[in-house]
């Protein structure tokens, strides 16, 4: 017997109070309510969902010396054994009542802002990756790298539970430099010493094996490099920081200035998120819109691809 799947809430942040809906669990499953319902028999799904990466730092006047680096947006992964962010555990397998699924795919952050959320329906969300400091508070799914301010350190944002991991550190404004963005599985690098963006984490659910959820370098000299996993590379004025990779959730890069203080320095974007659904002995109606979403098979698998917002119909 399954037990009904109640709908989580998700806070971004270590330090934040989470809370949660009870839910059931058994057999390493769970059943979530979408769809029309009625008689017709429920479905399996496994699923890979990824958040929008946070952009890097962006100055506010002539307070931000260095930008830190994009957080990852937050990865849930249910798919084989593969680990989820921050090397956690595998997520259980999911069953979905035939009808139609809302997915929405989380754009990346622009400068100095988060991500946006990815998720299956209401209940499967991963949150937005953290931005690089200046500005917000830097947490999110992966958090985002702390910068060089004027005033003194600024801390690395948190990541969330079982989602990501944290930004490192900067040490202040006498050494101008911005950290790396957390990655969904490895943290950033606290600068001077380092300032690269965290490593991602691997998943075949799309039947090749494909590295995503890196986090922004932050701005040093030498710059942070991005994370394994698309992750935007800081920079070191005059070059520019790269933005992270479209469709891997990854975290742009910061920027370090080389003159006094005065110039504020900009990070880049980060990278837009993505959903994968792969199902087992699908429904005959199982279909994705709108066409720039795609779906293939693999053995008797539908795998459905989700790079934009999009309904799965079963």
């Amino acid at each position: 017997m399954r037990d009904k799947l109640n709908q989580p809430l998700t806070v971004e942040g270590k330090s934040s109070n989470k809370k949660k809906s009870t839910r059931g669990k058994s057999f390493g499953y769970q059943v979530l309510g979408f769809g029309a319902g009625g008689s017709v028999s429920p479905y399996t799904i496994k699923f890979l969902v990824l958040a929008g990466g946070g952009g890097g730092g962006q100055g506010v006047g002539s307070n931000l010396l260095a930008s830190g680096g994009g957080g990852a947006g937050g990865y849930r992964n249910s798919y084989a054994s593969e680990t989820s962010g921050a090397g956690s555990s595998t997520e259980s397998a999911v069953e979905v009542d035939p009808g139609d699924i809302t997915i929405t795919v989380g754009a990346g952050g622009a400068i100095g802002f988060k991500g946006e959320d990815s998720s299956i329906g209401a209940t499967v969300v991963s949150v937005k990756g953290g931005n690089g400091g200046y500005g917000n508070d830097r947490n999110g799914g992966s958090g985002g790298g702390g910068a060089s301010i004027g005033s003194g350190q600024q801390t690395g944002g948190s990541g969330t539970a079982n989602q990501g991991t944290d930004g490192g550190d900067s040490p202040g404004p006498t050494n101008r430099t911005g950290a790396g963005g957390g990655g969904a599985g490895g943290a950033g690098s606290n600068s001077p010493a380092g300032s690269n963006g965290g490593s991602g984490l691997s998943s075949s659910i799309t039947g090749s094996a494909v590295t995503r959820g890196g986090g922004g370098g932050g701005g040093n000299n030498p710059a942070g490099s991005g994370g394994p996993g698309g992750g935007g590379n800081g920079a070191l004025e005059p070059s520019n920081a790269t933005t992270g990779a479209v469709n891997k959730g990854a975290g742009g890069g910061g920027k370090q200035g080389t003159g006094p203080p005065g110039a504020a320095q900009n990070g880049a974007a980060g990278g837009s998120g993505i959903v994968v659904i792969r199902i087992t002995d699908a429904p005959a109606a199982i279909a994705v819109s709108p066409g720039t979403n795609t779906l293939n098979t693999s053995g008797s698998d539908h795998i459905a691809t989700f790079t934009v917002d999009g309904i799965l119909t079963g």
